[in-house]
């Protein structure tokens, strides 16, 4: 799970499938592509979600990523 920042708008998808821009520097909060966040149907390698002003919201990882900055990666345990 990342927080990325907008480099610039895009579109996205909320849970209730309403279309919303996601303006430029949004700081998006619990991004993730494949496992995604409760309501979202199943895990899709494709798929990124993430959380912004208290909502989920979802679109092609393409159409996301390339728009978007890493603010904080989160590292894997190790054990």
């Amino acid at each position: 799970m990342e927080t990325r920042q907008a480099r610039r708008e895009f579109t996205v998808f909320g849970l209730d499938l309403e279309r919303r821009m996601i303006p430029e520097n949004a700081i998006l909060r619990d991004f993730r592509i494949g496992p995604g966040h409760e309501g979202l149907a199943g895990s899709n390698p494709e798929v990124a979600s993430f959380h912004y002003e208290g909502a989920v919201y979802f679109n092609m990882a393409r159409e996301i990523v390339h728009r978007t900055a890493i603010v904080r990666a989160a590292w894997p345990c190790l054990k």
